[in-house]
């Protein structure tokens, strides 16, 4: 008990060990993105929101927010991002911005949303697996997983599984085709049952796992499940990243549910940063150039290369981006727990979900 109260203090007053961070400005570093196709998922939300204003502000072609179906089917949340990123109205041209309903609780719900997508779009340059939720109640979805990993886990499987042949399209159009998948993991993967993942309860509500395991695990799954597709698809660049913490609608719900975030919450100002801030690291994560086109930047610590004059005014310490990698905020490496280094847990894994999801794939629907 004592520690289940004590790590989630430590990781919220302290968090992993500080490390340098690469100088990661927006406006300056975010490449064009044009012709680029990208998917949000939690693209209403705070963070979601955030991330489409910085992309739709580099010109991409098209922008596509998933998320809980909206009673004005996600206008509000495109007027918004179109108005923040100063973009002309939309039949002037330019960025397209468009909602899709998508409930990640539900195979259903995602395999539709991925039919919807694939019938709309030739491309997908930027899958940013975003959504999350952090939930007290102990419930299961409607395919019969724990709602937390339903929703954090399962949901984003899928939909990447579903995209995968459009990514792979993508990357093998041109020799410059640049495909991200960037998936959203945090520093709460620490925080985790015995073992890292109870896969004997991932079917039941998980009554006897605390809330912040049963959100650990989650995130523990996504760096794996990253890492799995980097080594399976070397084609496109997969990373998991960790945003940092951030004052999110996410976090002031905790603040009401939880004990422990209500007692802290006079001091939880001194220890998180704002939305804008905290989407650096997906940004860099899925614009910064790459390890296979690290010519055309200065490698911290490393020697300073020539790039040409489309760089110049970047910043010398951009840093590369590494298939497979976890990242904390921002293009910090290093971070990952024991259990995230895990071979076997990985391997495990990845044969648990192909076995869950398999079946899932054909039937697709728009």
């Amino acid at each position: 008990m004592a520690s289940l109260i004590w790590h989630p203090i430590r990781r919220l007053l302290f968090g992993s060990p500080s490390a340098p961070s690469i100088s990661f400005d927006p406006a300056r570093d975010i490449p064009s993105l044009a012709g680029k196709v990208i998917l949000i998922t939690g693209g209403a939300g705070d963070l979601g929101k955030a991330l489409a204003i910085e992309y739709a502000r580099h010109g991409p072609a098209q922008i596509y927010i998933a998320d809980l179906a909206q009673e004005d089917n996600g206008e509000a949340v495109i007027r918004s991002i179109r108005e923040s990123a100063s973009l002309p109205p939309e039949g002037d041209g330019g960025v397209l911005i468009r909602f899709i309903d998508i409930d990640l609780a539900s195979f259903e719900s995602v395999r539709k949303a991925a039919g919807r997508l694939m019938a709309e779009i030739g491309r997908l340059d930027i899958l940013v697996n975003n959504a999350g939720v952090v939930l007290m109640r102990n419930e299961v979805s409607v395919d019969g997983y724990e709602l937390t990993w339903a929703i954090n886990f399962m949901g984003h499987a899928l939909l990447i599984k579903l995209l995968l042949p459009t990514l792979l399209s993508t990357a093998l159009q041109s020799e410059s085709s640049d495909v991200r998948i960037i998936v959203v993991s945090s520093e709460g993967h620490a925080m985790v049952p015995r073992g890292g993942i109870a896969f004997d309860q991932l079917k039941t509500p998980c009554k006897d796992i605390s809330y912040v395991h049963r959100y650990g695990q989650t995130k523990l799954a996504l760096i794996h499940y990253a890492k799995s597709l980097s080594l399976l698809h070397p084609e496109i660049t997969t990373v998991s990243v960790h945003p940092g913490r951030i004052l999110t609608g996410l976090f002031r719900r905790l603040q009401k549910d939880s004990k422990l975030f209500k007692y802290t919450a006079l001091i939880t100002p001194l220890f998180t940063t704002s939305v804008e801030n905290g989407v650096r690291n997906h940004l860099w994560a899925s614009t910064a150039p790459t390890d296979s086109q690290s010519q055309a930047v200065k490698v911290p610590g490393g020697e300073e290369q020539d790039d040409g004059e489309d760089n110049k005014s970047k910043s010398p310490n951009l840093g590369v981006v590494v298939s497979g990698t976890y990242y904390e905020p921002v293009g910090v490496t290093g971070k990952e727990s024991a259990l995230a280094q895990d071979e076997a847990l990985r391997l495990r894994l990845w044969e648990w979900v192909e076995g869950e999801l398999a079946g899932q794939v054909t039937g697709t629907t728009g």
